[in-house]
Protein backbone atom coordinates (compact mmCIF):
# COMPACT_ATOMS: atom_id res chain seq x y z
CA UNK A 1 0.00 0.00 0.00
CA UNK A 2 1.58 3.22 -0.83
CA UNK A 3 1.90 5.97 1.72
CA UNK A 4 -0.64 8.31 -0.85
CA UNK A 5 -3.68 5.78 -0.53
CA UNK A 6 -3.37 4.73 2.88
CA UNK A 7 -5.96 5.53 5.40
CA UNK A 8 -7.87 7.92 2.35
CA UNK A 9 -11.21 6.99 1.04
CA UNK A 10 -11.15 6.42 -2.52
CA UNK A 11 -14.23 7.86 -2.36
CA UNK A 12 -12.99 11.38 -1.36
CA UNK A 13 -15.05 11.66 1.85
CA UNK A 14 -12.32 13.16 3.65
CA UNK A 15 -9.36 11.70 5.80
CA UNK A 16 -11.86 10.46 8.62
CA UNK A 17 -13.83 8.39 5.92
CA UNK A 18 -13.72 4.76 6.41
CA UNK A 19 -14.76 3.80 3.52
CA UNK A 20 -3.90 -10.77 -8.04
CA UNK A 21 -2.15 -12.92 -10.56
CA UNK A 22 -6.10 -14.60 -11.39
CA UNK A 23 -7.59 -14.41 -14.87
CA UNK A 24 -10.55 -13.14 -15.06
CA UNK A 25 -12.93 -16.56 -15.11
CA UNK A 26 -10.71 -18.22 -12.55
CA UNK A 27 -12.01 -20.32 -9.28
CA UNK A 28 -10.01 -20.54 -6.20
CA UNK A 29 -11.23 -21.83 -2.37
CA UNK A 30 -8.04 -19.86 -1.30
CA UNK A 31 -7.27 -15.98 -1.35
CA UNK A 32 -4.50 -15.60 -3.81
CA UNK A 33 -1.34 -14.18 -1.83
CA UNK A 34 -1.83 -10.72 -0.51
CA UNK A 35 0.90 -8.39 1.17
CA UNK A 36 0.52 -8.19 4.79
CA UNK A 37 -0.92 -5.00 5.14
CA UNK A 38 -3.37 -5.57 2.43
CA UNK A 39 -5.51 -8.22 5.04
CA UNK A 40 -7.48 -7.92 8.09
CA UNK A 41 -5.82 -9.02 11.34
CA UNK A 42 -7.27 -12.60 11.50
CA UNK A 43 -8.12 -14.45 14.77
CA UNK A 44 -8.85 -18.16 15.66
CA UNK A 45 -11.99 -17.84 17.59
CA UNK A 46 -15.40 -16.54 16.16
CA UNK A 47 -16.08 -12.83 16.65
CA UNK A 48 -19.23 -12.23 19.24
CA UNK A 49 -21.84 -10.02 18.54
CA UNK A 50 -20.99 -6.41 20.02
CA UNK A 51 -17.21 -7.57 20.83
CA UNK A 52 -15.27 -5.11 22.59
CA UNK A 53 -18.28 -2.39 21.88
CA UNK A 54 -17.60 -2.43 18.24
CA UNK A 55 -19.70 -2.69 15.27
CA UNK A 56 -19.71 -6.69 14.10
CA UNK A 57 -21.11 -8.88 11.48
CA UNK A 58 -21.41 -12.36 10.21
CA UNK A 59 -22.38 -14.84 7.67
CA UNK A 60 -25.95 -16.58 7.19
CA UNK A 61 -24.53 -19.61 9.47
CA UNK A 62 -21.84 -18.02 11.79
CA UNK A 63 -19.08 -19.87 10.30
CA UNK A 64 -17.90 -16.39 9.21
CA UNK A 65 -17.12 -13.16 11.47
CA UNK A 66 -15.73 -10.06 11.39
CA UNK A 67 -15.02 -6.89 13.52
CA UNK A 68 -14.62 -3.13 12.69
CA UNK A 69 -11.58 -1.55 14.80
CA UNK A 70 -12.69 1.78 13.55
CA UNK A 71 -16.35 3.24 13.78
CA UNK A 72 -18.22 3.11 10.15
CA UNK A 73 -21.28 4.99 9.11
CA UNK A 74 -21.03 5.36 5.37
CA UNK A 75 -23.10 2.55 2.87
CA UNK A 76 -22.92 2.83 -1.19
CA UNK A 77 -25.81 1.55 -3.05
CA UNK A 78 -24.01 0.16 -6.27
CA UNK A 79 -25.65 -0.60 -9.07
CA UNK A 80 -22.91 -2.06 -12.17
CA UNK A 81 -24.40 -5.51 -13.57
CA UNK A 82 -21.66 -7.27 -11.25
CA UNK A 83 -23.03 -6.06 -8.14
CA UNK A 84 -26.72 -6.62 -9.27
CA UNK A 85 -25.60 -10.35 -10.15
CA UNK A 86 -23.27 -10.92 -6.85
CA UNK A 87 -26.51 -9.78 -4.63
CA UNK A 88 -29.57 -10.50 -6.41
CA UNK A 89 -30.42 -6.75 -6.70
CA UNK A 90 -28.97 -3.60 -5.92
CA UNK A 91 -25.74 -4.13 -3.59
CA UNK A 92 -25.49 -2.12 -0.02
CA UNK A 93 -21.72 -2.04 1.02
CA UNK A 94 -19.50 -0.43 3.25
CA UNK A 95 -15.75 0.47 1.87
CA UNK A 96 -13.04 -0.22 4.21
CA UNK A 97 -9.51 -0.95 3.69
CA UNK A 98 -8.88 -4.59 5.08
CA UNK A 99 -6.21 -3.79 7.73
CA UNK A 100 -9.08 -2.05 9.67
CA UNK A 101 -10.75 -5.11 10.26
CA UNK A 102 -10.43 -8.70 12.41
CA UNK A 103 -11.66 -11.01 10.65
CA UNK A 104 -12.82 -14.86 11.44
CA UNK A 105 -13.44 -17.80 8.83
CA UNK A 106 -11.20 -16.44 6.57
CA UNK A 107 -9.96 -19.78 5.56
CA UNK A 108 -14.11 -20.71 4.66
CA UNK A 109 -13.89 -17.78 2.14
CA UNK A 110 -14.26 -18.85 -1.31
CA UNK A 111 -12.35 -16.05 -3.33
CA UNK A 112 -14.03 -16.04 -6.66
CA UNK A 113 -12.14 -13.50 -9.38
CA UNK A 114 -14.57 -11.86 -11.36
CA UNK A 115 -12.11 -9.70 -12.68
CA UNK A 116 -8.66 -8.85 -12.59
CA UNK A 117 -9.28 -6.48 -10.23
CA UNK A 118 -11.87 -7.93 -8.59
CA UNK A 119 -12.77 -10.80 -5.96
CA UNK A 120 -16.41 -11.78 -4.54
CA UNK A 121 -15.60 -13.29 -1.32
CA UNK A 122 -18.49 -15.69 0.03
CA UNK A 123 -18.68 -18.07 2.65
CA UNK A 124 -18.35 -22.05 1.22
CA UNK A 125 -20.82 -23.15 4.51
CA UNK A 126 -23.83 -20.99 3.50
CA UNK A 127 -23.09 -19.10 0.35
CA UNK A 128 -23.52 -15.68 2.30
CA UNK A 129 -21.98 -13.03 -0.09
CA UNK A 130 -19.51 -11.70 2.54
CA UNK A 131 -17.17 -8.49 0.44
CA UNK A 132 -15.76 -8.15 -2.63
CA UNK A 133 -12.17 -7.72 -2.58
CA UNK A 134 -10.38 -5.25 -4.57
CA UNK A 135 -6.73 -5.91 -5.61
CA UNK A 136 -6.32 -3.04 -8.49
CA UNK A 137 -3.22 -1.08 -8.33
CA UNK A 138 -4.87 2.32 -7.60
CA UNK A 139 -6.52 3.85 -4.70
CA UNK A 140 -8.99 1.07 -4.44
CA UNK A 141 -5.93 -1.89 -3.39
CA UNK A 142 -6.61 -3.14 -0.43
CA UNK A 143 -10.03 -1.98 0.27
CA UNK A 144 -12.97 -4.56 0.44
CA UNK A 145 -16.40 -3.51 -0.10
CA UNK A 146 -18.03 -5.27 2.72
CA UNK A 147 -22.16 -6.28 2.07
CA UNK A 148 -23.59 -4.27 4.39
CA UNK A 149 -26.24 -6.60 5.43
CA UNK A 150 -24.08 -8.83 6.91
CA UNK A 151 -23.73 -6.46 10.18
CA UNK A 152 -25.22 -7.26 13.21
CA UNK A 153 -26.77 -3.89 14.28
CA UNK A 154 -27.69 -1.09 11.73
CA UNK A 155 -27.47 2.09 14.09
CA UNK A 156 -26.20 4.78 12.53
CA UNK A 157 -25.82 3.46 9.08
CA UNK A 158 -26.32 5.97 6.63
CA UNK A 159 -26.64 6.03 2.54
CA UNK A 160 -24.16 8.10 1.46
CA UNK A 161 -23.69 7.47 -1.83
CA UNK A 162 -24.68 5.51 -5.23
CA UNK A 163 -22.20 4.43 -7.55
CA UNK A 164 -23.01 3.87 -10.94
CA UNK A 165 -25.71 6.07 -11.43
CA UNK A 166 -25.78 5.69 -15.24
CA UNK A 167 -26.40 1.79 -14.81
CA UNK A 168 -29.19 1.69 -12.51
CA UNK A 169 -32.29 0.21 -13.71
CA UNK A 170 -35.62 1.95 -13.70
CA UNK A 171 -37.48 0.17 -11.79
CA UNK A 172 -36.06 1.11 -8.49
CA UNK A 173 -34.78 4.33 -6.75
CA UNK A 174 -34.03 5.48 -3.46
CA UNK A 175 -35.71 8.80 -1.52
CA UNK A 176 -33.43 11.62 -0.76
CA UNK A 177 -29.91 13.39 -2.02
CA UNK A 178 -26.82 11.62 -1.94
CA UNK A 179 -23.45 12.20 -3.76
CA UNK A 180 -24.08 10.18 -7.11
CA UNK A 181 -20.80 9.10 -9.09
CA UNK A 182 -21.31 7.71 -12.39
CA UNK A 183 -19.29 4.43 -14.37
CA UNK A 184 -16.65 6.66 -15.80
CA UNK A 185 -16.42 8.31 -12.10
CA UNK A 186 -15.95 4.97 -10.27
CA UNK A 187 -13.51 3.26 -13.27
CA UNK A 188 -11.42 6.72 -12.50
CA UNK A 189 -10.68 5.45 -8.91
CA UNK A 190 -9.32 2.32 -10.62
CA UNK A 191 -6.50 4.10 -12.94
CA UNK A 192 -3.08 3.90 -11.91
CA UNK A 193 -1.75 7.32 -10.86
CA UNK A 194 2.35 7.98 -11.64
CA UNK A 195 4.40 7.75 -8.14
CA UNK A 196 5.24 11.57 -7.20
CA UNK A 197 9.08 11.66 -7.76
Amino acid sequence: MTEETEGKCPFGFGDDAEPGADSPSTHSALAPAMSRDMLPTLVKTSIEQGADGQQTGRCLCGAVSYKFLKPVEKVFANHDENSRRWTGGVSLTIMVRASSMEFHGWGRLVHYASSARDRQCFCRLCGTSMFVRHVAPAAMDGMLSLSAGTLDDFEGMKLTAETYIDRKPDFYSFKGDRRVMTEAEVEEMYVERPKAG
